[in-house]
C-alpha cells in the first residue's frame, strides 16, 4: 500500500519530492507548489504524530467552534483511500455532525483520483491524522504535528529555516 503526503496552501505546509520529478530548492517553495511527500504511517515519527493529533483533537474542536480573535485557517488533515492509495489531505471550511464533517479538499489529489480539489468531502473522524490554525497573535502555526515528522527527514538547517518561517513550533 502507498501513502502520500501532500502539502498545500499557505496555512498547511510542503516537502521532499514533486510529482513531475522537479525538486524545488527549499522546503518554502516545495509548500507554494502542493508538492508530494511519500512517507509511511509506521515511521515511528508520523505515528508520534498521529498520536498528538488525535490525543489534542477535542480541544481543537472546541477552539475551531468558536475561535479566538487573531486566529484563522482552521484545518483538519484526513486520509482518503481509493482502492491501494492512501493520500492525506488539508480540509477547509469544516463542518461537525456529531462524528462525521465535511469540509473543502484544500490540495489536488495525485493518487486517489475519486476526488477533486475544492471538493466538498463527507469524512468520519477516525479519518482525521491532524490539525492546525493560525494564532496571528503569537505569529505561530499550532499543532500541524505531520509538517513535525516530515521535517525530521530534512536537513536541521532546512528544518529550522522552515519552521522560522511558517512559526513553527515541533517541541510542545
Amino acid at each position: 500500500m502507498r501513502f502520500s503526503w501532500i502539502y498545500g496552501t499557505a496555512a498547511a505546509t510542503a516537502l521532499v519530492l514533486t510529482a513531475h520529478g522537479v525538486l524545488a530548492k527549499d522546503i518554502s517553495e516545495k509548500a507554494a507548489r502542493d508538492e508530494i511527500v511519500n512517507m509511511r504511517d509506521a515511521d515511528p515519527a508520523m505515528q508520534k504524530a498521529f498520536d498528538k493529533a488525535r490525543k489534542t483533537l477535542p480541544d481543537f474542536l472546541k477552539k475551531a467552534a468558536n475561535p479566538a480573535d487573531g486566529t484563522d485557517n482552521y484545518a483538519l488533515k484526513v486520509g482518503l483511500t481509493d482502492g491501494r492509495n492512501t493520500e492525506y489531505f488539508w480540509m477547509a471550511d469544516f463542518e461537525q455532525k456529531g462524528e462525521q464533517f465535511t469540509a473543502t479538499l484544500s490540495n489536488t489529489p495525485r493518487l486517489v483520483r475519486k476526488y477533486r480539489g475544492g471538493e466538498q468531502v463527507t469524512f468520519s473522524r477516525g479519518q482525521i491524522v491532524d490539525w492546525l490554525y493560525i494564532d496571528e497573535a503569537r505569529g505561530r502555526m499550532m499543532g500541524n504535528f505531520t509538517a513535525c515528522a516530515l521535517l525530521t527527514k530534512e536537513s536541521a538547517k532546512d528544518a529550522a529555516a522552515f519552521k522560522k518561517q511558517y512559526g513553527l513550533s515541533c517541541d510542545d
